[in-house]
């Protein structure tokens, strides 16, 4: 997965050099000259388009090197002549039920595409889907991301989930990672892995944060994976079993495991100017049956059948 767009260019321009003709029914082709080979397989051929500078792999299109696989109905490729001759790949595209494989990551999608000059690429679909043991993201429109900024952007009642079953939605999350400590070649991006890359993550809209206790929503969040800090604002309301405290501001402490409601920015230590909200509470009895199960066994019973 993280050498994807290593991948498929290498393939496209290989197939460039490898190709003399305007269409090949060739069924395969496998490519040297790479840091390992990479073998390209297409039903329907390799065709090479001279005149728009563009390379196509029809028909259950797959890329394999290593443990990475990059499957598609179709791979493109748009490519420039450089000084002396050179051909160089500057964005390639996948359609048709896209996914992209390594011996831990998953990413799959309608379509994608790459941009090698400004290091972005772009999942789209009803469903896009990326996941590693670290936990997952989903999105209903699309996932971004941007190598250099080195920011991913996930649209369309996106849920972020880790290991833990945590899971935070939003119409739309931003994710922040973790500077690279030095520059990677061109045509390599480094997508979120299983090595914890992720700082801080963003929600805008219908965001909703849950644990396996307790439901936190408002209109923005923000959680700090480096210290377990997240905090809502907007329209804030926690729900635990079946009580409710609402205000307009939340401190989370993920790790500790406390919740702490604000009426203002002020006092839930959050910059800017925000608009203040009173904080109420709706405190639900508990049940005889609740009760009951959380009472200290009696002897001769087994426990959580508790006093009658």
């Amino acid at each position: 997965m993280t050498r994807f767009t290593r991948i498929v260019g290498a393939l496209l321009a290989g197939s460039i050099a490898a190709t003399a003709t305007t269409t090949t029914q060739a069924q395969s082709l496998k490519l040297e000259g790479t840091d390992r080979p990479i073998e390209v397989t297409a039903e329907k051929g390799f065709e090479l388009q001279q005149d728009n500078q563009r390379v196509i792999a029809r028909g259950n299109a797959r890329a394999i090197q290593g443990d990475v696989t990059v499957t598609g109905d179709e791979l493109i490729a748009d490519y420039r002549t450089k000084a002396g001759g050179a051909r160089e790949v500057y964005r390639v595209f996948a359609s048709g039920n896209v996914s992209m494989k390594s011996s831990t990551e998953t990413a799959t999608g309608d379509s994608a595409i790459y941009d090698f000059d400004k290091g972005v690429l772009v999942l789209e679909g009803k469903l896009v889907t990326l996941a590693n043991p670290e936990g997952s993201v989903t999105a209903h429109s699309a996932l971004q991301y941007w190598s250099i900024e080195r920011v991913a952007v996930a649209e369309g009642a996106a849920v972020a989930e880790d290991k833990e079953k945590r899971r935070l939605h939003a119409d739309k999350l931003i994710a922040f990672f973790r500077e690279e400590a030095a520059s990677l070649p061109r045509g390599s991006v480094v997508l979120p892995n299983s090595q914890g890359d992720i700082t801080l993550l963003q929600g805008f809209g219908n965001v909703r944060m849950e644990t396996a206790k307790e439901i936190v929503r408002g209109d923005r969040g923000t959680y700090n994976l480096e210290t377990g800090i997240a905090t809502l604002d907007g329209g804030v309301k926690f729900t635990q079993n079946n009580s409710q405290l609402s205000g307009g501001f939340a401190v989370v402490n993920v790790k500790g495991g406390t919740t702490r409601i604000f009426g203002s920015a002020r006092e839930a230590g959050m910059q800017g100017v925000r608009e203040s909200a009173r904080v109420s509470a709706l405190i639900a009895p508990r049940s005889k049956q609740d009760l009951n199960s959380s009472a200290p066994p009696v002897a001769g019973q087994p426990p959580g059948k508790g006093l009658k």
